[in-house]
């Protein structure tokens, strides 16, 4: 008899899917035009490219420009099937691509509006999230809290088949009722406060102002800056 020995740890090389809205309707609670929110995105855009643990970086996309910046800085572009139908039907584009020749690789589903992350912070995320899964067999998916506790910045699984995503308002609370467990990060250390800059995500003038507290990326520090110049 054979014997196979199955590894309860996701293998190494995650697949992150990472859905840019994109175009002059991108984060207008901001109220700060496009430039800022492509700023936002490009930043988080090159953290999730340097992450050492991410083999594969899918940005799924309706606009052309955002799409172009993506693919020049090194990500595969996803066009929507069906542009305009809102955050989950991009994230399942994603997942459809991811399916096809990644099936048994883990993935990540990570919004695109985090200006402070760091390639390190992201692998913080995924190396927690890969051993909750390893800890919780039975749960399908590991959703990771933004920083008011309600919604969802990261949701991973064994497999791109395993997702069921449901970003939107109180994300978190239907995420745990379609089988995720929750990912707790260990508490931050005082000089580098990982969990906060993983889980402050951008849609406001005040939680951009925590996320240029917490070092933003150079575009949108430097954008915000020229801003508050003018």
């Amino acid at each position: 008899m054979r014997l196979v020995v199955i590894d309860a740890q996701p293998p190494a090389g995650w697949t992150v899917i990472l859905p840019l809205k994109g175009g002059a309707a991108a984060k207008s609670r901001l109220g700060r035009g496009p430039d800022l929110a492509r700023a936002i995105a490009l930043d988080c855009l090159d953290a999730v490219l340097a992450c050492p643990a991410v083999g594969r970086v899918l940005v799924v996309t309706a606009d052309g420009r955002t799409a172009a910046d993506a693919a020049g800085a090194g990500a595969e572009v996803v066009p929507e099937h069906r542009p305009g139908s809102g955050l989950v039907a991009a994230v399942r584009d994603g997942l459809t691509a991811a399916d096809r020749p990644d099936a048994d690789r883990p993935v990540a589903v990570l919004l695109g509006d985090l200006p402070a992350l760091r390639p390190h912070d992201l692998a913080v995320a995924l190396d927690v999230a890969g051993r909750t899964l390893a800890d919780h067999p039975d749960a399908p998916m590991a959703a990771l809290p933004d920083a008011e506790g309600s919604g969802t910045v990261l949701l991973a699984g064994r497999r791109p088949a395993d997702l069921d995503p449901a970003f939107g308002p109180a994300s978190l609370a239907e995420h745990r009722l379609r089988g995720a467990v929750v990912v707790a990060l260990p508490p931050d250390p005082p000089s580098d406060p990982v969990s906060s800059r993983l889980r402050h995500d951008v849609d406001t003038p005040a939680d951009l102002g925590i996320a240029l507290a917490l070092g933003a990326g150079p575009r949108t520090a430097a954008l915000a800056s020229r801003r508050s110049a003018s």
